[in-house]
């Protein structure tokens, strides 16, 4: 019996507006086809992984992934809306260039100070790591000894990642999370063993 709770952390697929460059936050934006296929990768990936509770955010580019791939496992998805991405506000929907015009002061306030500006209407990272990481501690207690999958969104596993590595949240931009890439994070009950970064086992 391991002791330990395994924690797959995926991120979602491609989006119908991945091409834009703009941010998406809480808009809800559905997979592109693109999206599908990887997601339905890694879903294949997962087949023989003993895996027992798939659980995602309950925006549409994250929930809908996570059921293709928890109908591998004859599970559903418990979606939940601590996992959402963080919350831009009024810079959902725009690029940088366009944020840049519209709100140029705090746009800059936030070049300087990403984690302690908060966008117009949105939520700053710390109010976001909170939300993320309450929800973590629930899961991973609910789990000792299973092996979870948590499909959710850059953000989100930019936090995980940064709480798991016992690193400053100021350093989670520096973490890469490309589109249905895996990270493997082992809890123990007072340690935590990081086993994988943005990786592509799927495509072994």
């Amino acid at each position: 019996m391991k002791n330990y709770t395994r924690i797959y952390l995926v991120r979602h697929g491609h989006l119908l507006n991945s091409h834009a460059g703009v941010y998406n936050g809480h808009t809800d934006i559905e997979l592109s086809a693109e999206g599908i296929a990887q997601t339905t990768a890694v879903a294949e990936w997962f087949r023989d992984k003993p895996v027992s509770a798939v659980y995602s955010s309950d925006l549409k580019r994250s929930q809908d992934g996570a059921k293709i791939i928890a109908e591998y496992h004859g599970l559903e998805v418990i979606p939940r809306n601590e996992f959402r991405e963080i919350n831009f506000g009024s810079w959902e929907g725009l690029t940088p260039d366009e944020i840049q015009s519209k709100y140029m002061e705090t746009w800059n306030r936030w070049i300087a100070d990403p984690v302690n500006t908060r966008p117009p209407g949105g939520e700053t990272i710390p109010d976001f790591q909170s939300r993320v990481l309450k929800e973590l501690e629930t899961i991973i207690t609910r789990h000792v000894s299973e092996e979870i999958i948590l499909f959710t969104h850059t953000g989100v596993n930019r936090i995980i990642i940064c709480h798991a590595l016992n690193l400053a949240i100021e350093n989670c931009f520096r973490i890469q999370q490309d589109f249905c890439n895996v990270n493997i994070i082992d809890f123990y009950e007072s340690a935590v063993l990081v086993r994988l970064i943005n990786g592509t086992p799927w495509m072994r």
